[in-house]
């Protein structure tokens, strides 16, 4: 991507995408402020909340707890290529999810919990709130890394 014009990518108009899914009880003690972690597979995620909100919906259906990650990439990296998520890929009439506009993860991508809202009663329209922040550039961060168990 040398001497590619970032603004010309496609970049979260927020700056944020989004993960709808379910999460079971068990496992929301692992989602703790300042936690650093990996994901062992590869992490769909959305341009769209209202995208995320349809598989929480989906999940809750399924009897889990739903809830909504918010992945927040560095602000930076919509104007400077250098700041811009290098584990990242834009799947334009690739996804399988018509209007997901998807943004997907590589399997081990590195993430730290920003902070959680547990809802006593979750619904799709009221779900967990995991609010996570991607870090730029995996090679620079701890292999060793805890590996989230549900994602």
């Amino acid at each position: 991507r040398a001497g590619t014009d970032p603004t010309t990518l496609p970049f979260p108009p927020d700056g944020q995408c989004y993960r709808g899914g379910g999460l079971p009880e068990e496992h929301r003690a692992f989602y703790t402020p300042g936690l650093k972690y990996r994901v062992p597979g590869y992490l769909a995620t959305s341009f769209r909340k209202a995208k995320a909100i349809e598989f929480a919906g989906r999940a809750f259906a399924d009897g889990y707890p739903p809830v909504l990650y918010v992945v927040v990439l560095e602000s930076e990296g919509r104007t400077v290529l250098a700041k811009r998520c290098k584990q990242v890929n834009y799947l334009s009439g690739l996804s399988l999810v018509p209007g997901e506009e998807e943004f997907l993860f590589v399997p081990y991508s590195v993430f730290t919990v920003e902070s959680v809202l547990w809802v006593s009663e979750p619904t799709p329209t009221s779900p967990h709130v995991v609010k996570l922040k991607a870090a730029v550039d995996n090679l620079l961060e701890p292999e060793n890394l805890p590996l989230a168990p549900w994602y």
